[in-house]
């Protein structure tokens, strides 16, 4: 027998398959279908920064600096913030009394503002943890590295003033110190990072001569990047590690654990296989543990990260070399 149990934050999971922040977990109900799938915890869609801030204020122009989404403005308007916050509320709410798995709430974030006072009734409403979805756009040549990059450390500590629940931050690559700045934000209470979060891109529609969205989904060789990241963060950090971003199957999921995380957050392979997913993700790590003589998941959580590897340099390589690859 296999044990796939494993902690994240602080929260005890059956298994290391979290359902990440998309609309599978935007209802009790579908919430709810994701526990029955075998999901060991559900991150809940992400309310905006810019819906908190509309309540609170009743105006957006009060928003308006973190107008970062495309979309903002006009969903806003459209949906109606004040509603929206409180409907988020009852969310939590509701998705608590329907399953026995973590619920982590989830809140897209770009400045640290009166909005970090709804965290407070996020704990309130019974969430088991929080997920803060940061970015930071580098486009304004007005701001350098240093100035952006203090945004995550403001609004992760405006957060964790407000709330005793566990916080995790889910952020991007963008950085000028990837290293440095992921180990300094472990060490400022959070109790997770979630590795790396997969934004809105543009692309162009050549016929029209229109602005579209990019590709929404990942795609099954995306993970590469995550990897790399965690495997060499692995060991240095003071806060658990989440890998998200290209895990469509048991075997990635596996590579991620090797890398050092404690859990893997799907989304994109679940829209393409639906939720049946998960059980096949969870068969296959277990068969993989009982082919190589693992019985839990400590056995190996680790056992690949850069600090574990007798050739470092490896994870740290920029580019490539023919003879290595094999191509002439």
């Amino acid at each position: 027998m296999t044990d796939l149990s494993t902690t994240y934050m602080g929260l005890k999971l059956d298994n290391p398959v979290i359902v990440g922040s998309c609309g599978l977990t935007n209802s009790s109900d579908r919430v709810k279908k994701c526990a029955d799938a075998g999901a060991a915890a559900v991150v809940l869609k992400s309310i905006f920064e810019e819906q908190i801030a509309f309540e609170v204020e009743k105006q957006i122009d009060s928003a308006a600096e973190s107008m970062w989404h495309p979309d903002a403005a006009r969903f806003i308007a459209s949906y109606g913030g004040e509603n929206s916050a409180g409907e988020y509320l009852r969310l939590i709410g509701d998705a608590k009394k329907a399953v026995n798995i973590p619920v982590i709430a989830s809140i897209h974030c770009a400045t640290a503002g009166k909005w970090d006072e709804f965290a407070a009734r996020v704990e309130k409403e019974g969430a088991d943890a929080l997920e803060l979805n940061i970015f930071v756009m580098p486009s304004d040549p007005n701001r350098d590295g240093a100035q952006n990059e203090q945004v995550y450390f403001d609004v992760t500590q405006s957060v964790k003033d407000r709330v005793s629940i566990p916080v995790s931050v889910k952020i991007g690559f963008f950085f000028s110190s990837l290293l440095s700045t992921l180990v300094k934000l472990s060490r400022t209470d959070i109790s997770g990072m979630v590795l790396f979060n997969r934004f809105y891109c543009p692309d162009f529609d050549i016929r029209q001569l229109k602005l579209r969205p990019g590709r929404i989904l990942s795609t099954s060789v995306e993970y590469t990047r995550t990897l790399r990241w965690i495997a060499i963060l692995s060991g240095r950090t003071d806060c658990d590690i989440a890998a998200a971003t290209g895990i469509h199957d048991g075997a990635t999921a596996v590579k991620m654990l090797l890398a050092g995380a404690n859990a893997v957050q799907v989304v994109s392979t679940l829209y393409k296989n639906k939720l049946g997913q998960i059980h096949t993700m969870l068969d296959e790590i277990s068969t993989w543990m009982t082919e190589h003589d693992f019985s839990c998941i400590d056995d190996f959580k680790g056992k690949m990260a850069q600090n574990e590897s007798d050739n470092p340099a490896d994870y740290v390589r920029a580019q490539f070399m023919k003879h290595s690859v094999g191509i002439e």
